[in-house]
């Protein structure tokens, strides 16, 4: 873990005990806590030096600082069940641990919700399943959470970004309608909370996804400036060149591949990769692949020797399978139909429907190149109720019906 250099002010606990605090201040001081501050919880626990605390003394009854001090000491032991419980809701089966979380009020945990939305971020790549359902298990202990304890603005920014995750965990399996209501019902719950532009700048971050994933690039991108305009006056570089880079690559699935790769390599520029190792890889794969669409093929087979490194060192099977793809679709010959072959069956195993779905339209459109008609018709008939199953772009499934001769229905 790493160590604490910033603490918030002795007074900010006052303040939150007495219902005067900021919606800034709580969130900052709750959230500073439960990531295990030992610092503040011994300066709660120890017994206040007269010179130190004179002043506050005057200001505040004593019973004040009492509360805040029992405060401070319930949130480190919240964070201490919450890594045994985190711990038993995830060896249990879905339906069981949806079960226990209300059977019970020993779930109500903000650090809890924490964990659980942490793992989400951290299954994402590796597990979509199960990064789904920790998503859920958050959203369903993010709704038991009392507001008094921890105030209201920091229980439904939770609640928010809690359905947010869950939003974003369903698209990637491409379950398009949980998608979208969650995403609903996130944002009417972030209309109560703390007004945090932060948290808001998340939310945006996962709507903007979601538009992307159906095709609508154009209100995607809106979304996307108002969250780089956030995080630049944040002062936060890596943030905003996050980002970028999927602003880049919005530009680029809506054929715009020139610019996707100079914002790209803008984003690129900003990221700190030991903050966010992965992000290196998909902003390169990404980058590549734009500038391949662009053109410039030249420069392409030179990049991708010089990142084929990057992607086995990194060792993610889903980074992998995109690399096979991004092979697939600059080779010729048997070599192209052998690569995306293997990249459709990969992202398939991975659970990216999607992914594996557009790699077999690129297959068949290779077919379509060498004349093999047979293949490319048994090869859009295979994709086709997949497009059609998971509500996915609308043009996709109008080009797959004309190529196969399959009305496109309503």
């Amino acid at each position: 873990m790493r160590e604490l250099t910033e603490h918030p002010d002795s007074d900010v606990f006052v303040r939150m005990t007495r219902g005067t605090a900021t919606p800034e201040e709580t969130r900052a001081a709750v959230r500073h806590l439960l990531q295990g501050c030992k610092v503040c919880a011994q300066r709660a626990a120890a017994p206040p030096e007269k010179a130190n605390y004179e002043g506050v003394f005057k200001r505040l009854e004593t019973r004040g600082i009492d509360r805040a001090i029992a405060q401070a000491r319930h949130l480190e032991k919240e964070r201490e069940e919450a890594r045994l419980l985190h711990a038993e809701l995830l060896r249990q089966e879905a339906v069981q641990g949806l079960s226990q979380v209300h059977s019970t009020r020993r779930y109500a945990s903000l650090a809890l919700c924490e964990l659980l939305l942490q793992t989400a971020r951290d299954l994402g790549v590796d597990d979509p399943p199960r990064a789904r359902r920790a998503a859920e298990l958050a959203v369903h202990v993010a709704e038991q959470l009392d507001l008094g304890p921890y105030g209201s603005p920091v229980v439904q920014d939770l609640r928010a970004i809690a359905w947010a995750y869950l939003a974003d965990t369903a698209r990637v399996q491409a379950d398009l309608q949980l998608a979208r209501n969650a995403m609903d019902t996130a944002e009417l719950l972030l209309d109560q909370g703390s007004g945090d532009p932060l948290v808001r700048a998340e939310l945006l971050g996962f709507q903007a996804s979601l538009l992307t994933y159906s095709g609508r690039f154009d209100e995607a991108l809106p979304l996307l400036n108002r969250v780089a305009s956030i995080w630049r006056r944040a002062g936060d570089r890596h943030q905003l060149g996050r980002t970028l880079i999927k602003k880049g690559t919005v530009l680029g699935n809506a054929g715009e591949s020139a610019a996707a790769v100079r914002l790209i390599r803008r984003g690129m520029d900003l990221i700190e990769p030991t903050r966010e190792p992965r992000l290196l890889v998909c902003a390169t794969h990404n980058y590549i692949w734009f500038l391949q669409e662009s053109g410039k093929t030249g420069s392409v087979a030179g990049c991708l020797h010089g990142a084929r490194l990057l992607y086995q060192r990194a060792g993610d099977r889903r980074d992998l399978g995109r690399l096979r793809w991004l092979e697939g679709k600059i080779a010729t010959g048997k070599t192209a139909e052998t690569a995306l072959l293997a990249a459709r069956d990969a992202l398939a195993r991975e659970g990216l429907a999607y992914e594996a779905a557009l790699a077999a339209m690129d297959l068949a459109a290779h077919y379509a190149r060498e004349g093999r008609g047979p293949d490319m018709r048994r090869q859009t008939h295979q994709m086709l109720p997949l497009f059609r199953s998971s509500d996915m772009y609308q043009e996709t499934l109008v080009a797959l019906s004309l190529s196969t001769g399959t009305p496109k229905s309503d």
